[in-house]
């Protein structure tokens, strides 16, 4: 699985310092339908769901409301060829999220890109 990133102070995922002082950062997102499907954020958020099996759960260790959480599952459920987060509703036993297959897939595919978008802002240091 390849390194997660975190981005830096100013959110830039990919950065690389140039000659003469400069300095070349990037960010990333993934959009579908001209709207954001898989960000920096959105990712961890996913992962976190992964861990700790519950939106409410990975919200509050992002220090994001629950209702924030939600809405950007819902989001990128609606937005991905299939769904990312599968939810089961609390209750007696309890409620729960889970990554689905695709999810899964979808945060290794997200961080390889990342590492690929690295790669481009080093190899762009490089040129004369």
């Amino acid at each position: 699985m390849p390194k997660k990133r975190k981005p830096n102070e100013d959110n830039a995922m990919a950065s690389s310092y140039l000659d003469g002082g400069m300095h070349i950062k990037g960010r990333l997102w993934i959009e579908n339908r001209g709207e954001t499907y898989l960000s920096w954020g959105r990712v961890v958020l996913l992962e976190r769901i992964g861990e700790l099996g519950s939106v409410s759960a990975a919200a509050k260790s992002m220090q994001m409301s629950f209702s924030h959480a939600w809405h950007l599952v819902e989001n990128m459920n609606t937005l991905a060829p299939e769904p990312l987060v599968e939810k089961q509703a609390g209750g007696r036993q309890g409620g729960g999220a889970w990554l689905t297959d695709a999810g899964r897939q979808a945060v290794v595919q997200f961080w390889e890109l990342v590492e690929r978008f690295q790669g481009w802002v080093d190899q762009e240091r490089l040129q004369p």
